[in-house]
C-alpha cells in the first residue's frame, strides 16, 4: 500500500512537471503567464507576466497590472495588489473589473460590512450594465445570507434563479438548495412556472426536462413537447400537442388559458409541418382557422402574417390580400409595414401595377429605411411596367441619390446605370499609436477566452476623438472583424464597414476559378463577417461558413484535404463552390447566392415555381425567409465593392 501511495504522488508530481515545462515552451510571455495560472504556478506566472511588461509599451499597463492582480487572486498578495492598481491607474476603464474582484474576495471571507460598503460604492460610482446589476444582487444576496436575513437573501436569488437562470447558474442553485435545506425556503409554483420559461427561452433544454413537473402549466407542457420533437422524440411530442390541440387535457381551470394552450398547440403542429408539407395553401387556411376560432389567441399577428405569405408563396394572391388586409385593419403590431407590401406585391404579381403603386408608395413613409427603399424601388418598376419611363426613372434617381448604400439602391442605380458616389475616403494611414493594443490581439487570435478579454478592454478605450487611428491600425493589422463591429459604434466613413480583407488569398482564387473577386469579398462579409474563426449554430466553419459535409465534398473533387478554419483553405472551397454553382445557374448571381445558402436543389424548384420572373422578383418570391435576407445583403454588398473599388 505505501508503495502505491508513492507510486501516485511520482505521477502528480510528473504530470505537474510536464504540465509546467509546456508552459516553459510557450514563447510568448503573455500566453506563458495564462498557461502557468491554469496550473497554478503562481510564481513563474508573475515572473513571465512581468517579462512582457518589460517589452510593451505603458499605454497596456493598466492591462497587464490588472492580469497581475488576476494571478494573485486566491494568494495573501491579493488586497496589496488591488491597492497599487487603484494609485497606479486612477482612470483606467478596468478599475470597476477590479472592484468586482475586490467583492468576490469579501464575499468568500466573510468580511460582511466591507462588503456591502463596496456594493454601496459600485452602484454610485459606475455606470452599471445589465450583467454588473446581476452581479450586485447575487453579493447581496450573499451578503444576507451571511449575516442570516434569509428572507431578503432567497428574494434575491430566487429573483435571479427565475429571470437569469444562466447566471452564476451553480452557485445560485447551490445556494438556493442550501436555504431550502436548512431553513425551508421552496420556489414557489409561480416561481417555478417563471424559471421553467426562462430555461426553455434561452435554450437550456436538458435543465428544463430536469425540473420539468406535471400539472405546472399547459404552455410549460407545450414547451416540453417542442423540446421532445428537437431531441428524437417526435411522436411522443407531436402525440401530446395533438391533445392539446384537441381539448384532450385537465382544464386549468381558466377557459381562456385552456384555449390559449389549444391554439398554441395547433399553431406548433403547422410550424412542424410546414417544413415538410408541399401545400402551402393547405396550411394557411389550417392557419386562418385559428385566427376565426380562437379569436383572442396572444400570437394571431404572426399566425395571420405566415398564413398571407403561404398564400403568396402558392399564387394564391386574392386569398392572401385578404389576410394583408386583417393585419392593417387590426393595426397588428411589428406586422403593417409587412402587410402594404405584402398587398402591394400581390397586386404586382397579379399586373394590377396601379393598385400595387398606392401601397408601395405608402411604405415610403415607413419609418424604417429598408421598407423606404423596397417602397420607392417598387414604385419605380410599377411605373416601368405602366411604360412611365420619366416617372420611373426620377423615383430610380431619388432612391440611388437619398439612400445609397443598400439592397433596393443599388437595384435602382443599375436600372439607370448611374455610379453612386459616395463620401470620400483619405488613405488610410497606419500612425502606430496603439501598436502595443494591436500586439495584444495579435498575440491572443488562438486563445479565445484571452482574445475576448482584450478586445473588451481595447473597445472600452476608443471613443470618438481616437477611432480613426483605431480603424486604420485594426486594418493594417487584418483585423476586419473588430474594425468592422466598431465603425459601426462612430460615425466612420463606409470603406471601413467593407474592407476587402485576406485581399491576396482572395484575389489568388478569383483569377485561379474565374469568379468576381468584389461577389468573394460580399460573400465572406455577409457570412463571417471577416472571423476566420465563425462557427454557425448548425455547424458553418470560417470565412465562407462551409459545412463540413459540403467541405468533405469538395474535398474529394479538387483531390485535397483542408481545414476549414485556414482562411486560405476556406476561400479556395468558397470560391471553387461559387464557380460551381455559377456554371450550374448560368451565372445568375441571385440564383447562385440563393443555391449557397438555400441549397441548390431548393433553388431548382423555385425557378421551376416562378418561372419567367426577372431576378428582383425571382428575390422577392424566395419562400425561406432567411435565403430571402441573405441574397439581399450579399448583393447589397456586392454592388458596394463593385463601385467602389
Amino acid at each position: 500500500m505505501r508503495i502505491l501511495l508513492i507510486l501516485f504522488f511520482i505521477s502528480i508530481l510528473s504530470s505537474s512537471s510536464n504540465a509546467n515545462l509546456r508552459c516553459k515552451e510557450i514563447s510568448n510571455h503573455l500566453i506563458a503567464s495564462e498557461c502557468f495560472k491554469s496550473k497554478k504556478n503562481i510564481k513563474s506566472a508573475l515572473e513571465a507576466l512581468s517579462k512582457f511588461k518589460e517589452s510593451s509599451d505603458e499605454e497596456i499597463y493598466d492591462y497587464l497590472d490588472f492580469k497581475r492582480i488576476q494571478v494573485l487572486q486566491n494568494t495573501n498578495k491579493f488586497i496589496e495588489s488591488i491597492e497599487e492598481f487603484s494609485i497606479l491607474h486612477p482612470k483606467s476603464q478596468l478599475l470597476k473589473k477590479v472592484d468586482f474582484m475586490h467583492i468576490e474576495f469579501l464575499s468568500k471571507n466573510n468580511f460582511n460590512r466591507k462588503l456591502l460598503e463596496k456594493l454601496d460604492l459600485i452602484e454610485k460610482k459606475y455606470r452599471l450594465t445589465k450583467k454588473d446589476k446581476l452581479q450586485i444582487k447575487f453579493y447581496r444576496g450573499l451578503y444576507f445570507y451571511q449575516i442570516k436575513e434569509y428572507d431578503k437573501s432567497f428574494n434575491l436569488v430566487k429573483q435571479i434563479s427565475t429571470r437569469n437562470p444562466l447566471y452564476k447558474s451553480k452557485d445560485v442553485n447551490e445556494l438556493i438548495r442550501t436555504l431550502n435545506s436548512k431553513h425551508s425556503y421552496i420556489l414557489s409554483k409561480k416561481d417555478k412556472i417563471n424559471r421553467l420559461n426562462a430555461l426553455y427561452n434561452s435554450g437550456q433544454y436538458t435543465t428544463f426536462m430536469d425540473e420539468y413537473e406535471d400539472n405546472l402549466s399547459l404552455q410549460l407542457l407545450i414547451k416540453k413537447s417542442l423540446i421532445e420533437i428537437k431531441s428524437k422524440k417526435t411522436e411522443k411530442g407531436l402525440m401530446t400537442l395533438r391533445n392539446i390541440s384537441l381539448g384532450k387535457f385537465a382544464s386549468s381551470g381558466s377557459q381562456s388559458k385552456d384555449l390559449e394552450a389549444m391554439a398554441e398547440s395547433k399553431y406548433r403542429i403547422i410550424l412542424y409541418e410546414l417544413n415538410k408539407s408541399k401545400d402551402n395553401s393547405a396550411l394557411a387556411i389550417r392557419l386562418n382557422s385559428i385566427l376565426t376560432n380562437f379569436p383572442n389567441y396572444k400570437k394571431n399577428t404572426e399566425v395571420g402574417y405566415l398564413a398571407a405569405r403561404l398564400f403568396t408563396i402558392d399564387k394564391k394572391y386574392n386569398q392572401g390580400i385578404k389576410v394583408y388586409n386583417w393585419l392593417i385593419k387590426t393595426k397588428s403590431k411589428g406586422y403593417i409595414d409587412k402587410s402594404f407590401y405584402g398587398l402591394g406585391f400581390s397586386e404586382y404579381m397579379q399586373g394590377n401595377y396601379r393598385d400595387a403603386i398606392g401601397y408601395f408608395r405608402s411604405l415610403k413613409e415607413s419609418d424604417k429605411l429598408y421598407y423606404q427603399q423596397l417602397g420607392s424601388y417598387w414604385t419605380a418598376k410599377c411605373f416601368l411596367k405602366l411604360n412611365d419611363r420619366n416617372l420611373a426613372f426620377k423615383e430610380f434617381n431619388e432612391l440611388a441619390d437619398i439612400h445609397k448604400i443598400g439592397y433596393y439602391p443599388y437595384l435602382a442605380s443599375k436600372e439607370i446605370n448611374k455610379k453612386i458616389d459616395l463620401k470620400p475616403t483619405k488613405q488610410i494611414i497606419n500612425s502606430n499609436k496603439y501598436k502595443s493594443d494591436i500586439n495584444l490581439l495579435e498575440i491572443s487570435k488562438n486563445h479565445r477566452k484571452l482574445r475576448k478579454e482584450i478586445e473588451n478592454y481595447i473597445r472600452n478605450k476608443i471613443n470618438s476623438t481616437n477611432f480613426i487611428d483605431y480603424l486604420n491600425e485594426l486594418n493594417h493589422a487584418g483585423e476586419f472583424n473588430l474594425s468592422i463591429k466598431i465603425s459601426y459604434s462612430y460615425n466612420a466613413n463606409d470603406r471601413y464597414k467593407y474592407p476587402r480583407g485576406f485581399r491576396s488569398i482572395v484575389e489568388k482564387n478569383s483569377k485561379k476559378y474565374g469568379v468576381d473577386s468584389n461577389l468573394i469579398y460580399a460573400l465572406i462579409r455577409e457570412e463571417s463577417l471577416y472571423d476566420s474563426k465563425a462557427l454557425s449554430w448548425v455547424g458553418a466553419k470560417g470565412l465562407m461558413q462551409i459545412m463540413d459535409k459540403t467541405g468533405d465534398s469538395l474535398d474529394r473533387e479538387l483531390k485535397i484535404k483542408s481545414l476549414l478554419f485556414n482562411p486560405e483553405d476556406n476561400i479556395n472551397l468558397g470560391t471553387y463552390y461559387l464557380m460551381k454553382l455559377s456554371k450550374r445557374f448560368n451565372n445568375n448571381l441571385s440564383n447562385v447566392l440563393a443555391a449557397y445558402n438555400g441549397g441548390p436543389n431548393n433553388v431548382d424548384l423555385w425557378r421551376d415555381k416562378f418561372t419567367g420572373l426577372d431576378d428582383d422578383e425571382f428575390v422577392e418570391n424566395i419562400p425561406f425567409k432567411e435565403t430571402n435576407g441573405y441574397v439581399k445583403r450579399v448583393l447589397r454588398s456586392y454592388y458596394y465593392y463593385k463601385n467602389n473599388y
